[in-house]
């Protein structure tokens, strides 16, 4: 412990909660001039330095292109509902950065935050008398302060969400009780591989040894490279069951699906939703709970109580407005569908913002099939892109371009519904923040963001 912090919060002395917090973002801010760095080497030194927290937790890992977090949600929930008490680590996050590391379903306070950063501050500054040039990324510093949490929290479970690939991935330092790789799609090629096969084999790196894993992707190259690897490590595999939706009536925000012959309830919406579940599913019913399957109940009670802020949300009512953070050809595909399934080929108002390193032409051609208007909103970040390059994306609508969502919501409180608001979860995040009181959580991020860092959004 630093001997200037106070022992009970582990702020510095003369420090108000919110400025400690405050100088904590702002720790995490200059992390980012390292960008992103693959690797496990500072991982697990900064891992040992904090005492090796990872050492006698149960860990489930994620990883996939898509619907990692949404199958961690599933998992979490189901987990939380046998009783189970339950760490969920997550990225990114939308308004706080603090909704990366939940507890039972609640994020981190700042005093929390606060405090389990500066813990990992303090092994920083011991490694650096050792380790000359020791650098932490955001990523691992983050990494870090969730192992911590969940130690100091005596949690039963940790749910735990890769950030990036999988094989270099900072989370890849634990030994699970069970993996699960979602899906597979062409992302960041620059660090995972230009191909399908070459992404899947850097999914595939989470596989350990013994440890079952739950694969949701089907038949094709990237499946088999998967299964090569599990082949190669001695994962035993399990893939996911016959699964369908019922269309019975079940009113938004609701469906009702079958899954290996089982009735359950979601409470996440879209068929990708149904594929996600399945996913969480299959390893919920592994020998893995006192050696046994969790109980149909406890998924059942779950996967119907489930919440995932930002995917497909429905944000109002009366107008409608649905909130989605698709920011890939791929996941934008997935909510033109859900919109189809749950709304018809009745038309939206799109409210469209996205970084500059995405496939916005993709996703643009996409979200034109079904849009009668066009909202372009400048995001908050720095990585965002000037929506005036985004206009010839979408020749055929009406257009109107807003500098900031703050100036959007004025005007598009004003129209009718539905609206549609999604291409970034940075976009999302700023409408949420606005409506639940988290402004100053939001406009803090800025700390996480100087102007000099080059790290993913993932990060």
């Amino acid at each position: 412990m630093n001997p200037a912090a106070s022992p009970c919060s582990g702020r510095p002395r003369g420090l108000s909660e919110e400025d400690a917090y405050r100088e904590a973002l702002a720790f995490l801010g200059r992390c980012r001039r390292w960008g992103m760095k693959l690797g496990l080497e500072n991982m697990e030194l900064l891992a040992r330095a904090v005492g090796s927290p990872q050492d006698g937790l149960h860990f489930l890992h994620i990883a996939g292109t898509n619907g990692k977090g949404s199958t961690a949600s599933f998992l979490a929930s189901a987990l939380r509902s046998a009783g189970y008490r339950v760490g969920l680590y997550t990225s990114p996050h939308l308004c706080t950065v603090r909704e990366r590391i939940q507890i039972d379903g609640a994020i981190a306070s700042h005093a929390q935050f606060t405090r389990w950063i500066r813990m990992v501050q303090a092994a920083i500054r011991e490694l650096e008398q050792t380790q000359p040039g020791f650098a932490p990324t955001f990523f691992e510093v983050l990494t870090a302060a969730a192992l911590l949490a969940f130690r100091q929290e005596e949690v039963d479970w940790v749910v735990w969400e890769t950030g990036l690939g999988g094989r270099l991935d900072a989370t890849n330092i634990v030994r699970p009780e069970a993996c699960v790789i979602t899906t597979i799609a062409l992302e960041h090629t620059r660090h995972l591989g230009c191909s399908l096969p070459e992404i899947a084999q850097e999914k595939a790196g989470i596989l350990k040894p013994g440890v079952p894993a739950v694969i949701g992707i089907g038949p094709g190259e990237a499946r088999k490279a998967i299964e090569e690897r599990a082949v190669q490590v001695g994962t035993p595999l399990r893939v996911i069951g016959e699964m369908a939706v019922e269309t019975d009536g079940e009113e938004v925000p609701f469906q009702r699906v079958r899954i290996e012959g089982q009735r359950l309830v979601l409470g996440l919406l879209g068929e990708h939703q149904l594929h996600n579940a399945a996913c969480a599913y299959a390893l919920l019913r592994l020998p893995l709970f006192s050696g046994r399957a969790l109980p149909q109940k406890s998924i059942r009670t779950g996967f119907r109580a489930v919440s995932w802020p930002g995917r497909f949300q429905v944000w109002k009512r009366n107008p409608l407005w649905i909130l989605d953070g698709a920011h890939n050809p791929q996941a934008t595909e997935a909510l033109v569908r859900t919109w189809r399934t749950c709304f018809g080929q009745h038309p939206y108002h799109l409210v469209f913002g996205v970084l500059a390193d995405k496939d916005f032409t993709a996703m643009a051609g996409i979200l034109s099939r079904q849009a009668r208007r066009l909202s372009l909103v400048k995001l908050s970040t720095e990585r965002g892109l000037d929506p005036g390059r985004l206009a010839g994306c979408f020749p055929a609508l009406p257009c109107k371009v807003y500098a900031s969502w703050g100036e959007a919501r004025r005007e598009l409180a004003k129209g009718p519904g539905p609206v549609l608001v999604t291409g970034s979860l940075f976009l999302i995040g700023e409408v949420l923040a606005d409506h639940g009181g988290l402004d100053l959580d939001l406009e803090s991020n800025e700390l996480l963001e100087p102007a000099h860092a080059h790290s993913h959004g993932s990060f």
